[in-house]
């Protein structure tokens, strides 16, 4: 927030002096950054979308000790989701704990029931990774559930990850013999771009392939401060050779693909930093959402477009979202396209934080947690003018 705009919230009619202003600065600097300035969003403002309303009164909770939990639209109509470090619904951090487990959320954010199929407390099946294994990218495509995982074979971010899938819904899971490996400068997935149940729902002509977004591995703080995007055919997604990654775009403004990663350049940067960033489409306004935390808890950004490789514009960048602050990690923030209204305007988030700086506020820290949240258009938008 500048020095104007402070004033102008404060007393609109008053004239204040410089010296006044520099004291005001002073004693907000000095308040332990529980007021401090704003940093910049890195994309200019959405044409499409003005602003989004969290609507804290809805926030719930559960499954206290666990954390990620990437989510998709399954073909049962059930949501699928998957945790790590902890035993999921009814369990705790202790109880029924597993690296990675695997739950199904049946019914309506209003009225929903979390059951463990794989792993955590009381699961309906065995865990597939007991001590190792965390994931933050999950998908369902063609009645298959997919996951990219850490293996957590290194040092992080030294670390290789691997495809692996579910052929009866989560109950048993296989891994490819292939890896995305490690070293610097190498692709890491971490999200799948997801959509509709069983991913279907998309624009004309993106349904063919699906979508994985990433840093590469870097050592920087925020994974280099970009994310990178790789493409596979739908009916490969389990072949190595069938993966291509997103090296630029041509003069139309479409990306150039390559099957070296190394070449690949980025399609979302933030200098202020940038964790795996969730993409979805909402249909009833036809964009792809991205939600990126730029450091930790409380710095949450939402950008749009209307591809998934960009260009973005913000929509809200959040430096105490939640009234959380900055200690610890964002970890995740989806918004499952099941639990969108019609019109792609009332949306629910189903995301996860971790650390001191999500411990106060809404005290989100460590558990599943689940809001309402409402998208407000520009007057005049596309997306306004067709109704």
């Amino acid at each position: 927030m500048v020095q104007s705009e402070l004033v102008q919230r404060l007393n609109p009619r008053a004239r204040w002096t410089d010296s006044l202003l520099g004291l005001l600065v002073i004693i907000l600097v000095s308040r332990e950054g529980s007021m401090l300035a704003q940093r910049q969003p890195p994309y200019p403002p959405s044409s499409v979308i003005r602003d989004i309303l969290w609507l804290w009164e809805t926030h719930q909770t559960a499954a206290l000790g666990s954390d990620l939990w990437p989510m998709t639209w399954g073909p049962n109509d059930c949501l699928y989701a998957a945790w790590g470090d902890g035993g999921g619904f009814g369990g705790s951090d202790t109880d029924g704990r597993v690296a990675m487990g695997f739950a199904r959320i049946e019914g309506d954010p209003n009225h929903w029931r979390g059951i463990n199929v794989n792993g955590g407390k009381d699961a309906e099946y065995q865990a597939a990774f007991p001590k190792k294994g965390k994931t933050g990218a999950l998908l369902c495509v063609d009645g298959t559930l997919y996951s990219m995982v850490n293996l957590q074979d290194g040092d992080w971010p030294d670390v290789n990850h691997v495809l692996a899938w579910s052929l009866d819904k989560g109950a048993t899971w296989n891994k490819a013999d292939w890896i995305f490996p490690k070293g610097e400068g190498h692709f890491q997935p971490a999200k799948f771009l997801n959509a509709g149940r069983n991913y279907h729902g998309l624009p004309s002509g993106l349904e063919r392939v699906v979508y994985i977004y990433g840093p590469r591995q870097s050592n920087e703080p925020g994974s280099g401060n970009h994310l990178y995007l790789a493409r596979v055919p739908r009916k490969k997604i389990r072949e190595s050779s069938a993966y291509e990654f997103a090296c630029g775009l041509n003069d139309a403004g479409q990306p150039i693909w390559n099957t070296n990663s190394t070449l690949a350049q980025s399609i979302f940067a933030d200098t202020n930093g940038v964790s795996p960033g969730a993409v979805v489409y909402v249909p009833g306004i036809k964009r792809f959402l991205l939600t990126c935390f730029h450091t930790g808890p409380g710095q949450l950004g939402l950008f749009d477009s209307s591809t998934p490789w960009g260009p973005w514009t913000t929509v809200r960048y959040d430096e105490h979202w939640g009234q959380m602050g900055a200690d610890g990690e964002g970890l995740s923030c989806e918004f499952p396209q099941k639990w969108m209204s019609r019109d792609g305007l009332t949306l629910w988030s189903v995301f996860s934080v971790y650390g001191d700086g999500g411990k106060v506020g809404i005290n989100a820290h460590d558990k599943f947690n689940l809001v309402k949240a409402t998208l407000i258009q520009v007057t005049g938008s596309p997306v306004s003018e067709a109704k």
